[in-house]
């Protein structure tokens, strides 16, 4: 190869590394103490939610998670991930569309193994309105539970945070 086509090479693959890096992940983290869990799987108990950074909370109340909002930007990539307050892994299974303005290209995002773990992946539609609510439901599961699946359903908007 010649080294004008290196050069030309080099600058496109750390101008695309430098345009991915400038895309900001927004991590959900789902905490569930599975003492408190109970039966009931759309009312799970002993669920918190938790956002970094920590400048795109809006509301989160501890004892309701459903009233847990979040405010992020349409470049922005949300990342929703679980853990337990014990040593069971908890699968975040899918994310779906409940009412309100679907900021997502499809009304079910499903989990993929990220890291070795289920996790839930999504940007925002570039062209979705501001400040408008975005309600939805994370289905997740707890690691070894084959058919014992539970779901929260907090909200999402979308703007200049």
């Amino acid at each position: 190869m010649n080294p004008l086509k290196n050069l030309l090479l080099l600058s496109v693959l750390l101008l695309c590394g430098k345009l991915q890096a400038q895309t900001p992940t927004v991590f959900i983290t789902l905490t569930v103490d599975t003492t408190l869990l109970g039966n009931d799987r759309n009312a799970p108990g002993g669920c918190t939610f938790s956002v970094e950074p920590a400048d795109k909370l809006v509301f989160n109340d501890p004892n309701n998670p459903k009233l847990f909002t979040i405010q992020v930007d349409s470049s922005d990539v949300i990342e929703w991930q679980g853990k337990t307050t014990g040593d069971v892994e908890v699968k975040i299974r899918r994310i779906s569309f409940i009412r309100g303005t679907n900021i997502f290209d499809s009304e079910i995002v499903k989990g993929t193994m990220i890291n070795g773990k289920e996790k839930v992946k999504a940007n925002p539609k570039r062209n979705t309105l501001e400040d408008k609510d975005y309600e939805y439901s994370i289905r997740f599961k707890m690691k070894g539970d084959f058919f014992k699946f539970y779901e929260i359903d907090p909200k999402i908007k979308v703007g200049n945070t």
